[in-house]
């Protein structure tokens, strides 16, 4: 019985290669050509289809190769989902998107500068840290002792963010301490305030807010409200709402390499949102190329 089987699928597999070659003989591409081997596949896993459809098929129409590429796109997308609507996928794209808005929507003709500084919230708070006073940490050094402080130097206009700010403790001192370079740099820091600013989970439950006020009046905000009440607190500026980076990939956003429909389900966290400190950054530019000040 084992035998009949293995003889039966060895004869099914020959018949199958056979055919293959068959297919591949007819191709204008030869064996050791570029994407030869690619083709082969493809056209393998084509026949290995076709033979394990439980349906008889008689002749290879138009319509059957567009079902079954119709249904590769289908299986790619979903497998493509998973990988952009990754969390860290996600933070990779939206940063830079954001750049790219903010370059792309700067004229350069008009005496503006973009300098990008790799870092994330994490390091800027360790670079703190690590230093014994805000005057001997990086940022101060990059920012204020380099161009600021320098004969010659090209003082920074404004220190843009890339990431969100909470009213949690460890953000409060990050505030505290960029606040401080920022005054000394007379160069304002501007951020994106995070949905937790607002006790929310989302920014979809902000249009549900009715008193924001009331919200800040809570002992959590305490240390937020110490922090507003000081001198450098003037230059650093929180900006809301987060605003979309590009459009799910679609009827309205084609793919270039295949036809790939992006599966957001009316689950609005998987769009690409960005930072409206970008736009924001994105405005000041505008405003200096027109009027040189940014009010």
């Amino acid at each position: 019985m084992n035998t009949s089987t293995e003889t039966l699928e060895a004869q099914e597999e020959t018949s199958e290669v056979s055919l293959l070659d068959q297919v591949m003989q007819e191709t204008r591409i030869q064996p050791g050509d570029d994407g030869f081997e690619t083709a082969r596949r493809g056209v393998e896993a084509f026949i290995t289809d076709l033979l394990a459809n439980s349906k008889k098929i008689d002749k290879v129409e138009k319509k059957l190769v567009d079902d079954m590429i119709s249904a590769i796109d289908k299986k790619i997308s979903g497998q493509l989902d998973e990988i952009i609507h990754c969390d860290e996928f996600k933070k990779i794209e939206s940063s830079w998107r954001g750049l790219n808005f903010l370059v792309n929507r700067t004229d350069f003709k008009q005496n503006i500068q973009l300098e990008m500084i790799s870092t994330s919230k994490l390091e800027l708070i360790e670079d703190f840290e690590d230093a014994p006073d805000v005057t001997r940490s990086g940022l101060y050094k990059h920012v204020y002792s380099a161009e600021y402080g320098q004969f010659c130097g090209k003082p920074y206009g404004a220190i843009i963010s890339g990431f969100a700010l909470d009213p949690n403790a460890q953000d409060l001192k990050l505030m505290q301490d960029v606040a401080a370079v920022s005054a000394m740099s007379h160069a304002p820091f501007i951020a994106s305030a995070g949905p937790k600013f607002f006790g929310l989970d989302s920014f979809q439950g902000m249009p549900a807010l009715k008193d924001l006020e009331s919200i800040f009046e809570g002992p959590q905000y305490a240390k937020w409200q110490g922090f507003r009440e000081s001198d450098d607190a003037r230059n650093i500026a929180l900006t809301v709402p987060r605003f979309m980076l590009r459009s799910p990939y679609g009827e309205d956003n084609v793919g270039k390499e295949f036809d790939y429909q992006e599966g957001i389900n009316q689950d609005f966290e998987k769009l690409c949102w960005g930072k409206s400190s970008y736009a924001f950054a994105s405005n000041m530019a505008r405003s200096f190329a027109e009027f040189r000040w940014c009010p």
